[in-house]
């Protein structure tokens, strides 16, 4: 579960209740108070431009994100706008090698196929979009990234020995070229 990972990772005081969000985004007397909103919300209808309307809202539009969301999100017109409009510029974190999340529904969720494969793999990529409240504390945590990954060798977040497994990207155009990076090593 998120609680008990994101407790085996030191952050003991996490919410994470199965609710309607968006109500309990309209009502203050709803609304968990937190340090970081953390999730990997619903891809279809409207869920993610909801969010990000959400997230870039004036009343939190300093508070610090981390979405999971497709890689394809950063391409569309009202994440570009929701960003524009709230001043907010975040950096992403890019799995190396094209290497895809893997996502575990819920319990009996899917019906039963012959592979198990496609019970857990998305369908497409996925990356995280990160902010950290302000332009300083969102390049305090690129710097962070950055050093971790030139520092840590052979981590625990690398089977290969070869540092990280994501990279840091802060632009679209930044992600552009890890994309063209990676098509070209495959080749």
């Amino acid at each position: 579960s998120v609680v008990r990972n994101l407790a085996s990772l030191g952050f003991s005081d996490v919410y994470n209740k199965r609710e309607d969000c968006y109500k309990a985004w309209s009502s203050s007397d709803l609304y968990p108070d937190y340090d970081v909103f953390v999730t990997n919300p619903p891809y279809s209808a409207d869920h993610i431009e909801r969010l990000m309307k959400h997230v870039t809202s004036s009343k939190l539009s300093s508070r610090p994100w981390f979405l999971l969301m497709p890689t394809w999100v950063h391409k569309k017109d009202y994440y570009t706008r929701a960003l524009e409009n709230a001043g907010v510029k975040p950096f992403y974190l890019v799995p190396k090698n094209g290497k895809r999340y893997v996502y575990l529904p819920p319990k009996d969720f899917r019906t039963k196929k012959a592979s198990n494969t496609h019970n857990k793999s998305s369908p497409f990529l996925s990356m995280w979009y990160v902010y950290g409240g302000s332009p300083e504390k969102t390049a305090s945590l690129v710097d962070w990234c950055h050093r971790h990954c030139r520092d840590c060798g052979r981590s625990s977040n690398s089977n290969s020995g070869d540092g990280c497994r994501w990279d840091v990207a802060r632009s679209k155009s930044a992600i552009r070229d890890l994309r063209r990076k990676q098509q070209k090593s495959k080749k």
